[in-house]
């Protein structure tokens, strides 16, 4: 994974650095949603117009899908200052929107805020009985004059009928006080307690009822709520999303029917349907336009509906718009703009698509408004289409653009639903060691190495893959692990796995080119292992390369070709011919190939990570 900083600034002049990590957008991984992801997914439909649709009523923020990659954001504290609380968060593959996700998100989208706990509860059916105060997220924010102003009838209330409220007095005051005395008469009287924190304060020892007033009081009244999770408010996160006080609802009637499926080898579609709300929906795409081609009435006949993860275009509004470079998947809103549905994965061979979610951070209170970041959060997997079967678009405008979409530079050529990494992937998706990108950690070539495993990365397959039984010329034989496919042979590969409870058994199924899985291979070879040699890997063919003469310039390698051959070097062998054209076993792909594609890679991460 790799970080990409952008520098904005607040309205007071305030520097504002926002740090995203690990999103689809930014991290290159060319492998789709696997199987696993898709049947996991598991959105309840409902038939409308001979289409499907997600069935609202049976979708909630904990059942929805998980989440397909890691990411992060993080705000530093003058914006927390400002709005009160801290917007920043992180995410694992698979965790749910609800663990992720803030009230202050859909403050427009769903109006969450006007729910009140007992609301909550006639909708889930929850024994409010049975739940501690400190399971209420917006207490941690509360002080004894903003939750007096958020329940206005505790200002009349004796101290002694509110045990919190007594306890805290309690705690914090040394000279005794009437407890018979309302509560707003104690403040009028000594109004430096108002600022008294419930956070000093065991919440878990007290139950939601004592405190008079609290479960039927709208969440939006109490101080910061904006900054509490979806799951830090009892029964929020299994309430439907057809119930909540702003509904989700179908925006437009439009059905259309996925033609034909076209790979990243389309180029230039002028007649869209996808974009943002900020470039509108019909984004021209120049080159890798992966695609569905639509069927069906004169609105939607024979324009396309185009991959975002493939090509991104501009999104967000405010301050927040500068997030993440400004850009997210190129997609539509059927539903409103709570989250964006993006066509994910291609597959011609299939005939078969995939629609992925996308959520953005809102940060707004009622006296600063940064406005909300581009829907880069995700993806989160959504439904499946085949070719010629309906499919719901939503609104569709008589619109323009005199913008086009920008290439992620990733390819779907030949993809295959079928051959996505198995659900040991996504298990382990979250013990993937972060790569930070630092524009300094460079090698004495000047070549970025960070921006250079990240190229490796993304040309290679993933973190628990196995390859085929080879030998080389010198007779060595063994099978390629992981990300970088560091063979078996190895003294440095195998002192790691030997050095493990049963790693010698393991070796020896590899030596015998016996069955193994990608999970077993976890066992003993793990990410953060790989990636101290990927490292130590990388300085090593540098090293070698920087001291070869390049014979189209009969110099020493240098630059973008030194970068070439050490791909060339890491692909077939420190001993491979400079530009040779063999390709490897499978016949996939050639020495020459690999180096180039490496090449590009390096300098599309250079960017990615604001070092060039």
């Amino acid at each position: 994974m790799k970080f990409l900083k952008i520098p904005f600034s607040l309205i007071s002049g305030l520097s504002l650095t926002i740090l995203i990590s690990g999103t689809t957008l930014i991290s290159a991984q060319e492998q789709g949603l696997s199987n696993s992801q898709l049947r996991q997914s598991g959105v309840p439909t409902s038939n409308w117009q001979n289409t499907r649709l997600p069935n609202w009523n049976q979708i909630t923020f904990a059942k929805m899908p998980g989440i397909a990659e890691s990411g992060s954001f993080q705000v530093p504290a003058g914006v927390a200052e400002k709005l009160g609380y801290d917007p920043s968060r992180s995410w694992n593959a698979g965790q749910t929107p609800d663990s992720y996700m803030m009230l202050g998100d859909f403050q427009d989208a769903f109006k969450l805020q006007n729910l009140s706990i007992s609301d909550i509860a006639k909708t889930v059916d929850l024994d409010l009985s049975q739940v501690d105060l400190d399971k209420f997220g917006v207490m941690k924010f509360q002080t004894l004059e903003s939750l007096s102003d958020a329940v206005p009838d505790l200002k009349d209330t004796p101290i002694a009928e509110v045990k919190p409220v007594l306890d805290l007095l309690s705690q914090k005051l040394e000279t005794s006080f009437d407890s018979n005395q309302p509560i707003g008469k104690l403040l009028q009287q000594s109004p430096h307690l108002r600022k008294l924190q419930f956070a000093s304060l065991n919440l878990a020892s007290y139950s939601l009822d004592s405190i008079p007033g609290l479960v039927t009081t709208p969440i939006g009244a109490f101080k910061k709520w904006q900054g509490v999770h979806i799951n830090e408010i009892p029964g929020l996160p299994d309430v439907p999303f057809s119930q909540f006080p702003n509904p989700i609802n179908a925006v437009g009637g439009n059905v259309g029917i996925v033609d034909i499926a076209f790979a990243t080898d389309e180029q230039q579609r002028d007649r869209t349907i996808s974009g943002s709300n900020k470039e509108g929906f019909a984004v021209p795409c120049q080159k890798d336009c992966a695609h569905i081609e639509l069927s069906g009435s004169a609105s939607v006949s024979g324009k396309a509906w185009v991959s975002g993860k493939y090509q991104l275009v501009k999104g967000g509004k405010g301050i927040l718009s500068s997030a993440n470079g400004g850009k997210e998947p190129t997609g539509r809103h059927p539903f409103g703009d709570a989250f964006k549905v993006a066509v994910w994965d291609i597959s011609e061979v299939d005939g078969m698509i995939s629609q992925a979610l996308f959520f953005r951070a809102c940060m707004r209170n009622t006296f600063v408004d940064l406005g909300c970041t581009p829907y880069f959060i995700g993806p989160v997997p959504f439904m499946t289409f085949k070719e010629q079967e309906p499919i719901f678009l939503g609104l569709i405008a008589g619109e323009s653009s005199n913008s086009v979409s920008t290439t992620t530079g990733l390819k779907s050529t030949g993809f295959r639903f079928k051959q996505s990494p198995d659900s040991s992937t996504n298990k382990l998706s979250n013990l993937l060691p972060t790569i930070k990108g630092d524009c300094k950690n460079l090698h004495s070539s000047g070549t970025n190495i960070d921006a250079l495993i990240a190229a490796f990365s993304s040309v290679e397959e993933n973190y628990n893959l196995i390859g085929n039984y080879v030998c080389d010329s010198s007779g060595n034989c063994g099978r390629g692990l992981g990300e970088m496919q560091f063979m078996s042979y190895r003294p440095d590969v195998r002192k790691i796995i030997s050095s493990k409870s049963g790693g010698a058994e393991f070796l020896s199924k590899l030596d015998a080119g016996e069955k193994v899985t990608g999970e077993d291979m976890m066992q003993y070879f793990s990410p953060a292992e790989q990636q101290t040699l990927i490292k130590a890997d990388i300085t090593n063919l540098l090293n070698s390369a920087s001291q070869q003469i390049d014979p189209m310039t009969q110099k020493p390698f240098i630059g973008e070709r030194l970068i070439e051959r050490a791909a060339q070097m890491n692909f077939a062998g420190v001993g491979i011919p400079i530009d040779m054209a063999v390709s490897d076993v499978d016949g996939k792909i050639s020495v020459r190939g690999y180096s180039n594609k490496t090449s590009a890679k390096y300098f599309q991460s250079l960017q990615l990570m604001g070092c060039s």
